[in-house]
């Protein structure tokens, strides 16, 4: 076989350069900015997007007094950075170029790697199109859980209602077995039984015998439950808490997510990201 020429080998690197930039591209991230606050810029470009996707090699630079969050996916490992500084990213760990050694902390709440790129990609996609809009108003009725599933077995159902009033409040099996029926002053209620795991269901309120809605929530599947249930007892600060969000959505219960980003986006009204996910 005749010696490839200077022209073929430069275009071979070329061509494989090209194809490790696409690997590169298509991986999983190894980690994500769980958390930012201030002046802090990705690989020495624009600001850092809250929930960037982050591989090994990537950079962050902080102004004085910003701070962020960096969660590795599979170890769950968080770094705190303060700033100023300049900080590297290696598959392991964060490494401080300049500026304070980043603080480890172990982190119980892990979503996968998939939602993460889902989720970070669906809120930087919507706020170049619409600019990061806040959360639109609700129509009025039934609130939570409205065709949806839910990660626990005593969901806290959620209506409008007048002031003052007394609502009866119905839940029945999907063959029209009644579960629960009670009444209930205020917006909303605790369910007092223990419904079954993947299980559907249907609610309804009466105000004054006016019918407030009726709709049908579903229950996760038991082992969905308990990873739930463990990991809000876990989630006790910001950065565990965006990620039991991105685990329940994860798991098949989006609006338990939403519920999660309204909170978290009314706490930071700072990351537009987050008012994009609470929409």
């Amino acid at each position: 076989m005749a010696p490839m020429t200077r022209p073929a080998r430069a275009c071979g690197a070329a061509l494989l350069l090209w194809a490790l930039s696409l690997w590169a591209c298509a991986a999983d991230p190894v980690a994500f900015l769980a958390d930012v606050r201030g002046e802090v810029t990705l690989n020495g470009g624009a600001r850092a997007p809250f929930l960037a996707e982050l591989q090994p090699g990537a950079r962050l630079t902080l102004g004085a007094g910003a701070t962020a969050a960096v969660m590795y996916v599979v170890s769950g490992d968080e770094f705190a950075l303060k700033g100023p500084g300049e900080y590297a990213l290696a598959p392991d760990g964060v490494r401080a170029e300049k500026g304070p050694p980043p603080a480890r902390r172990a982190s119980a709440v892990r979503p996968s790697s998939a939602v993460l790129v889902k989720t970070s990609r669906a809120a930087t996609a919507s706020l170049r199109m619409r600019g990061g809009a806040a959360a639109k108003p609700e129509p009025a009725g039934l609130r939570y859980p409205v065709d949806a599933r839910v990660s626990t077995l005593q969901p806290t159902l959620r209506w409008d209602v007048t002031p003052g009033a007394s609502v009866l409040v119905e839940v029945t099996e999907a063959d029209g077995k009644v579960v629960f029926k009670g009444r209930s002053k205020g917006p909303s209620l605790r369910l007092p039984v223990r419904l079954e795991p993947g299980r559907a269901y249907a609610w309804r309120c009466l105000d004054d015998g006016r019918a407030v809605g009726t709709a049908r929530f579903e229950t996760l599947a038991a082992e969905a439950v308990e990873a739930a249930e463990r990991a809000r007892g876990d989630a006790k600060g910001f950065t565990d808490r965006v990620a039991l969000a991105l685990l329940l959505q994860d798991l098949g219960a989006a609006q338990d997510a939403r519920e999660l980003w309204i909170q978290l986006s009314a706490e930071r009204p700072d990351l537009p990201e987050l008012a994009v996910l609470a929409r």
